[in-house]
C-alpha cells in the first residue's frame, strides 16, 4: 500500500472532523493533493459506515480521475467536483465536503452564509451555488446525454450530471476567478440543499475552514433567534449592514454573483 504516511494523516483529520460533528452519516468527502500531484480521497461508503475508517478506506486518483491505487471502495459521486477544484485552483491542497447542520440551513434556502465572526472574515463571500438536483437527475434518466465520468468514482451518471452539467460551469465562473485569493486564505461555498465545501492550501487549514464556516452559520442562526430574525455581520461598527432572516424571501436566493439569474 502506497502513501501510508498521507493516509494516516488524512485519517487523523477525518477523525477530528467526525469528533467536531462536521462529518455525519448524511454524506461528505475529504481529499488531499499528494506531493506527486495525485489525489487521495475518502471512499463513497464511509458515510454509511458512520465514518469508521481505516487507512485502506481511501482511493488514490490521478488528476484526471483514473485509478492509481484502490485499497477500498471508489470515490464518491462528488469526485468530479474535487477534481475540478484542484484543476482550477493550483494552490488547493485539500478539500472538505460536509453536510453540517448550520451551513446546510443556509444552503437549504439558497442563501450565502454571512460572515458574523472574525474567524470567517477571511473567506470573503461564501456563495451558494445552485442546481435542482431532483429535476436534473429525472431529466437525465428520461433523456440521458453522454458524460465522461472519472474511472475512480462510483458510476452514477444521473448523480454526476448535476455536477458536470450544472455545477462545473458555476465553479468556472464563480470560484476559479478567485484563485489568487488562495495565496492569502482558503475558499468556501455551499451547494443548494446539499452541503458545504472548503478548499485550503493544506489539510489542517481546510478542516479548520469547515469549522469556521459552520461556526459562522451557527452564530448567524443564533443571532436571528436573539434579535427576532435579524443578522448583523458587524453590529457595532457597520450596524447598517443586516440580513432580515425573519423574511428570508426578501434576501437574494443565491450569492450576489448569481442574483440576476434566479428569480426572487
Amino acid at each position: 500500500m502506497n502513501y501510508e504516511t498521507e493516509r494516516k494523516h488524512l485519517l487523523a483529520v477525518l477523525t477530528d472532523l467526525k469528533r467536531w460533528e462536521l462529518l455525519n452519516p448524511a454524506g461528505g468527502a475529504v481529499s488531499v493533493r499528494l506531493p506527486d500531484g495525485n489525489i487521495l480521497m475518502s471512499c463513497t461508503r464511509l458515510a454509511f459506515d458512520r465514518w469508521d475508517a481505516s487507512v485502506r478506506d481511501f482511493i488514490v486518483l490521478a488528476p484526471d480521475g483514473k485509478i492509481v491505487e484502490q485499497t477500498g471502495g471508489l470515490g464518491a459521486s462528488g469526485t468530479p467536483m474535487h477534481l475540478d477544484l484542484y484543476a482550477m485552483l493550483p494552490r488547493a491542497g485539500a478539500i472538505v465536503h460536509a453536510h453540517a447542520p448550520y451551513s446546510l440551513t443556509f444552503a437549504s434556502l439558497g442563501l450565502p452564509i454571512p460572515s458574523v465572526t472574525n474567524r470567517a472574515d477571511t473567506f470573503g463571500e461564501i456563495p451558494c451555488l445552485h442546481a435542482d438536483d431532483s429535476a436534473v437527475k429525472a431529466d437525465f434518466i428520461t433523456d440521458p446525454v453522454p458524460l465522461e465520468l472519472p474511472e475512480g468514482m462510483v458510476q452514477r451518471p444521473d448523480v454526476a450530471a448535476v455536477t458536470l452539467l450544472h455545477y462545473r460551469p458555476q465553479l468556472k465562473e464563480i470560484i476559479a476567478p478567485r484563485s489568487e485569493e488562495m495565496e492569502r486564505h482558503g475558499l468556501a461555498f455551499t451547494l443548494y440543499r446539499h452541503g458545504a465545501f472548503t478548499v485550503g492550501r493544506q489539510l489542517e487549514e481546510t478542516a479548520d475552514l469547515m469549522l469556521r464556516l459552520e461556526e459562522s452559520a451557527r452564530t448567524a442562526v443564533l443571532q436571528a433567534a436573539v434579535t427576532g430574525g435579524v443578522v448583523y455581520p458587524n453590529r457595532l461598527y457597520r450596524g447598517a449592514e443586516r440580513l432580515a432572516l425573519s423574511d428570508a424571501t426578501a434576501i437574494p436566493p443565491v450569492s450576489s454573483y448569481l442574483t440576476d439569474r434566479v428569480p426572487t
